[in-house]
């Protein structure tokens, strides 16, 4: 006997109450968007909280500005904003947690000023021996402030996809430089992706490269380390390069990238370079 057919009306009524619901959300942050602009707080407030009754995340990776102007000018908010936040927490230590779940705590910690909140959460479930992906899944929003430590073996879990997209970026940015999708997208928006691209690799691939060196990652970071040369052989890359393995204490991969700048760019166009190899 063939398995039921799905009803295609109920799939199609369950996907409608879906995009109904998200186009609400979308309407009520609009509204609290408004009302922060005429300065109306209480009625922003009053938005907000039907905003987060909807669990909304359309817009939610752009709303912490938002709540971090209602709550400096509106004491009565930031009780509301925290209570929501202390919800998602319990939320989390239920096991309830999703990429999405996380991902709200995280916004709503930084609208309310309380950045260091979310790492001290991390350290307190990977204490707890908590869900090990539970954990995992704040590594994405405080992998920098354990990097800044050194704290290179609480990042081993991540380390793994910091590098797969440091190399999807980096490929990604050959193909859109060699093969743009003019049929798609504007010449702008081709321009806009890119910008937005390098940038993203020129800033986290360095980072990406020290914790290889720091994990003893060593070929791994060498590939790295070619691989953003090859999209941006600058000063100013170099230098972050030279940082980075100065950080990890690789005096040695440090040294090789020094030689190379100075044999690829030359002598005088090394300024940024020449002051972080002096840190050694």
């Amino acid at each position: 006997m063939n398995p039921a057919k799905p009803n295609i009306l109920t799939v199609l009524q369950a996907r409608q109450a879906v995009l109904d619901k998200e186009r609400q959300a979308k309407d009520e942050l609009a509204a609290a968007r408004v009302k922060l602009e005429e300065r109306d707080y209480k009625g922003a407030l009053r938005a907000f909280k039907k905003y987060f009754k909807m669990d909304g995340d359309q817009c939610f990776s752009v709303i912490a500005k938002d709540v971090a102007t209602l709550v400096k000018n509106y004491q009565p908010a930031r009780l509301i904003v925290q209570r929501y936040r202390n919800d998602k927490e319990k939320l989390i230590l239920q096991g309830q947690a999703d990429s999405k779940l996380v991902g709200q705590l995280v916004l709503l910690n930084l609208g309310l000023g309380e950045r260091s909140r979310t790492e001290a959460f991390y350290r307190e479930l990977k204490q707890a021996n908590f869900d090990t992906e539970i954990s995992e899944l704040f590594l994405r929003h405080v992998w920098r402030q354990l990097l800044r430590r050194r704290r290179y073996e609480d990042l081993r879990p991540y380390f793994h996809s910091l590098g797969f997209f440091l190399l999807l970026h980096i490929t990604e940015l050959d193909c859109h430089i060699w093969f743009p999708d003019l049929r798609t997208y504007s010449k702008t928006e081709i321009r806009n992706w890119r910008e937005r691209c390098l940038k993203s690799i020129i800033e986290e691939g360095p980072l990406t490269y020290e914790l290889a060196l720091g994990l003893g990652e060593m070929q791994t970071a060498n590939l790295f380390a070619q691989r953003i040369l090859g999209v941006e052989a600058s000063d100013r890359v170099y230098a972050a390069l030279i940082k980075a393995a100065l950080r990890a204490r690789a005096a040695d991969p440090a040294k090789e990238l020094y030689k190379e700048a100075r044999s690829t760019l030359g002598s005088r166009r090394i300024r940024q370079t020449n002051k972080a190899f002096r840190l050694s």
